[in-house]
């Protein structure tokens, strides 16, 4: 195992140098019946906290972070393909691994271990926080294997598909893994090449044994999971941590974007909705972002997937996100975010992102304040 990683992280390393001498490492041969192009990221982080308690054990520090490899293309004319694993936290784990067939332009069937048509996780590269928002990091299911259709038109998107609530990367074998039943229609009832409106929900059902346990954290990557301030859904009388199993539960999402040029406006609903000890639980929140080009002429859509897109190279971007999680009797946290984002190449960018945090559980109140910077090389 020792070797693989070394072995991961040289290649990863190797890559990124090519690839900022502008050589992207792609083969194709003459008759196109198949493709291939090396992919990677790797992100270094650095912050620190302005405030501490003795109890979080929290301060400053520097990671490297979300160290990605793979490889994507295309095979047999309509056939797409994309497989990528990831080096961090001291593991290796699969990502996208998957397949598509393309009937047409429109029309396309994918399987594999991929995100549903929820939250803003999907984005990836082009997130334009260095952390998730909370109410995402909560509500925002991680991949899962499944088989999925997708439509794409000028005005319209859907996706849905059928997928297994069991993770490619935990080792569990038990063969019942439970299922998951998602959907995610998007209109834009207005695109042209400088204005964007888009309306989107997403619901999704879930019938599964596996636990499942609401987290609020503090949205940072530069200190180790277990001391990143955090607090948990609690059953009320002794602050352990709901699991639920056994157990059938909905998530929902409403989403809303506006593009003007420079300007970009969005914002999330997500919640979701399970029984425990007999009591019906609803937890869920909001998210608010925007941002506008100091230098650069538009802000970048993605019709395809219908996500935002990061800036093109040489521009220079400010951001400020609202983020508020209400976990019923677990408590609540809101935080913002104000930041920097420069993109030298499309290769580079920099990020600086500062945030506060509040966090409330009935007497219990802290506010937390940090700023981190990112550095991020990809291929």
């Amino acid at each position: 195992m020792k070797l693989l990683k070394k072995t991961f992280l040289a290649t990863a390393i190797a890559a990124m140098a090519i690839t900022q001498s502008h050589a992207q490492i792609t083969i194709t041969p003459e008759n196109d019946d198949f493709s291939l192009k090396l992919i990677g990221r790797t992100n270094i982080d650095a912050g620190t906290y302005f405030n501490r308690y003795a109890t979080d054990h929290v301060d400053n520090g520097i990671a490297i972070n979300d160290t990605r490899l793979g490889v994507m293309g295309s095979f047999l004319k309509n056939w797409d393909y994309k497989i990528e694993i990831c080096f961090d936290k001291k593991a290796i784990s699969f990502r996208d691994v998957f397949i598509k067939y393309n009937f047409n332009s429109k029309h396309h069937l994918q399987f594999g271990n991929v995100f549903m048509g929820y939250g803003l996780k999907p984005l990836g590269l082009a997130y334009k926080f260095i952390d998730d928002a909370t109410v995402d990091n909560t509500l925002c299911p991680a991949r899962k294997i499944g088989l999925v259709y997708l439509l794409t038109t000028d005005h319209f998107n859907f996706n849905g598909g059928v997928y297994s609530d069991g993770n490619i990367d935990n080792g569990n074998s038990k063969f019942d893994q439970g299922v998951i039943l998602s959907a995610k229609a998007i209109y834009r009832p207005i695109i042209d090449e400088t204005t964007v409106l888009h309306i989107g929900v997403a619901p999704m059902y879930t019938n599964s044994p596996n636990a499942a346990t609401f987290t609020g954290v503090f949205p940072e990557t530069f200190t180790t999971a277990g001391n990143t301030p955090r607090y948990i859904l609690h059953d009320g009388s002794n602050g352990a941590a709901v699991s639920f199993d056994g157990t059938h539960y909905s998530r929902y999402e409403a989403e809303l974007i506006f593009i003007q040029q420079k300007f970009l406006f969005e914002t999330h609903y997500q919640g979701a909705s399970f029984e425990l000890n007999n009591n019906r639980y609803h937890v869920g929140g909001i998210l608010a972002q925007c941002s506008y080009l100091l230098i650069g002429d538009q802000q970048n859509y993605n019709k395809k997937t219908g996500l935002c897109q990061n800036a093109s190279p040489r521009n220079l971007e400010i951001l400020a996100r609202y983020d508020y999680l209400d976990l019923n009797d677990g408590g609540n946290q809101g935080d913002l975010t104000i930041g920097v984002n420069y993109f030298f190449t499309k290769h580079f960018n920099m990020k600086l992102n500062y945030g506060v945090v509040q966090e409330h559980h009935g007497d219990y109140h802290k506010t937390y304040n940090a700023v981190q910077v990112r550095a991020q090389f990809s291929f």
